[in-house]
C-alpha cells in the first residue's frame, strides 16, 4: 500500500528499529533520509539502539532527494521532528506522485510539549504506530525526560547520556524534585 505511515514515541521506543524493519520487508527499493542536524552517527549511517546500522543520506530538505525517488522507492525518513516545514509541502508532494513514506520520529519534547512539525506529519498520515519504551521502574514509557535540564532549547541531539524514557509517574516526580 502506498502512502504515509507514522512511527511515533517517546526515545528508546524502538521507532527507528520499526522503520527498519518495513523498509527490509518492502518489495520496493528502500531510500532512507535523516535531517542533517542529526549528528550523532559518523557520515551517512542510522543506526538502532541495539547497534544495527544501516546507511542514509543526511539533507536539509526531502527535496534534495527527490531526484533519486522512483516508482518502485519506498522512502524512509528517521528523525522527522528535526525536518523544517518544507517537509509538509515535500511530504504532500510524495504522498501525490504515490511515493509510500515510512516516518519515524519523536512525538514530543523532553518537557513533554508536542513537535508541532510532527502532529502536521501525522494529519497527512494514513497510518500511525504509537511505541513506548521501559521505564526504569518497570511500566510502560512514554516521556523523553532530558537529565541535564540547564539547556533549555526544545532540540538537544543526544542519547542515553542525555535523555531517559519514563512513565509519567516517574517524569512527574523528577519533574517537582527539580523545582
Amino acid at each position: 500500500m502506498k502512502g504515509i505511515e507514522v512511527i511515533t514515541g517517546c526515545m528508546f521506543s524502538g521507532k527507528t528499529t520499526a522503520l527498519f524493519s518495513r523498509l527490509k520487508s518492502s518489495r520496493d527499493t528502500p531510500l532512507l533520509v535523516k535531517p542533517l542536524i542529526d549528528d550523532r552517527e559518523s557520515g551517512n549511517i542510522i543506526s538502532t539502539h541495539s547497534g544495527i546500522k544501516l546507511k542514509a543520506i543526511r539533507v536539509n530538505h526531502l527535496s534534495d532527494i527527490f531526484n533519486l525517488i522512483s516508482k518502485n522507492t519506498i522512502l524512509g525518513i528517521d528523525e522527522a521532528q528535526f525536518f523544517p516545514n518544507t517537509i509538509i509541502r515535500d511530504l504532500k508532494l510524495l504522498k501525490n506522485i504515490n511515493v509510500k513514506v515510512i516516518i519515524a520520529g519523536l512525538d514530543k519534547d523532553y518537557l513533554n510539549n508536542n513537535f508541532e512539525i510532527m502532529n502536521q506529519i501525522i494529519s497527512l498520515s494514513d497510518h500511525v504506530t504509537r511505541l513506548y519504551a521501559e521505564c526504569k521502574c518497570g511500566h510502560k514509557a512514554n516521556f523523553s525526560y532530558r537529565k541535564n535540564q540547564l539547556f533549555t532549547d526544545q532540540v538537544l541531539i543526544g542519547d542515553k547520556d542525555v535523555y531517559e524514557a519514563l512513565c509519567e509517574n516517574c517524569f512527574m516526580q523528577k519533574q517537582k524534585n527539580k523545582s
